[in-house]
């Protein structure tokens, strides 16, 4: 009988050369080292962010470059560093700044001449051209003439408390509708004016954030079958002493008022 070969040591070699290989390919990667930390690149994240940010922000402008003003009161609100921020006083604030840019505390602003123009189109062609509007809340005094401008002929517009002079039920009696762009910053003030209003039996064309027909409030106080929505692609308003700037995301909230339609879109 022939005895086994010896293995010699450039088999045993081999032979360890294959184990490590086999151990090598069977063993986890090494995790991948942490990159080291140098002085400024969080600033320089910051500026890749804001970089970005302006990116989209251009694309936007891009789709409708004659929006001074998108998804709020004003363009360049839409950077958190461009919001004016004006301390409230009383009831519905103050009045904020006549810059025209956005005040987190005071949305009061008074509505231009040709914002109510295209709203007048719509109502118009609904009869309410001689009808008697009362626009009861007050900025500056002048909506009444500016309505008139508009093209509405009878327009009750003065500075009297709202929630008493709504009580008054002969006055309210001989009203054909309220038609105005009412303040609505303070709390509950959107709610207590709608349900002063549905109480007192009066139709009503109300200017809202488009956001409040969501509202839980909303589907409480009105009556589901008496409401219409007017929407205008944009509102131009502005402060005292300020140029007209265009609002979006807003819509004439209509209740009672018995339009031909129940949506419509506007300028």
């Amino acid at each position: 009988m022939t005895p086994a070969p010896t293995p010699t040591s450039s088999s045993r070699a081999a032979k360890k050369n294959r184990e490590r290989r086999k151990r090598a390919r069977l063993a986890p990667p090494p995790p991948a080292p942490a990159p080291a930390r140098v002085d400024g690149d969080d600033a320089r994240g910051g500026d890749r962010e804001a970089a970005s940010s302006a990116r989209d922000e251009s694309d936007e402008e891009d789709d409708d470059d004659d929006d001074a003003r998108v998804g709020g009161r004003d363009g360049d609100a839409s950077d958190g560093a461009h919001i004016e921020r004006v301390a409230r006083t009383g009831a519905y604030g103050a009045y904020g700044s006549t810059s025209g840019r956005m005040s987190v505390e005071d949305d009061e602003w008074a509505t231009a001449t040709r914002t109510w123009a295209s709203l007048f189109r719509v109502l118009d062609a609904n009869g309410y051209k001689r009808k008697k509007i009362w626009a009861p809340f007050v900025y500056d005094e002048l909506a009444g003439r500016r309505m008139k401008e508009a093209g509405f002929e009878r327009v009750v517009h003065k500075r009297w408390d709202f929630f008493q002079r709504v009580r008054d039920a002969p006055f309210v009696k001989s009203l054909d509708c309220v038609v105005d762009n009412p303040p609505y910053t303070g709390k509950n003030v959107k709610e207590q004016i709608l349900r002063a209003l549905v109480d007192a039996d009066v139709p009503f064309c109300l200017l809202l954030p488009l956001g409040v027909l969501h509202g839980a409030f909303v589907r409480e106080i009105l009556e589901e079958t008496r409401v219409q929505v007017i929407i205008p692609r944009k509102c131009y308003v502005f402060k005292k002493g300020g140029t007209e700037v265009p609002f979006r995301y807003l819509c004439w909230l209509c209740y009672k008022m018995n339009l031909e339609r129940d949506l419509y879109f506007i300028e």
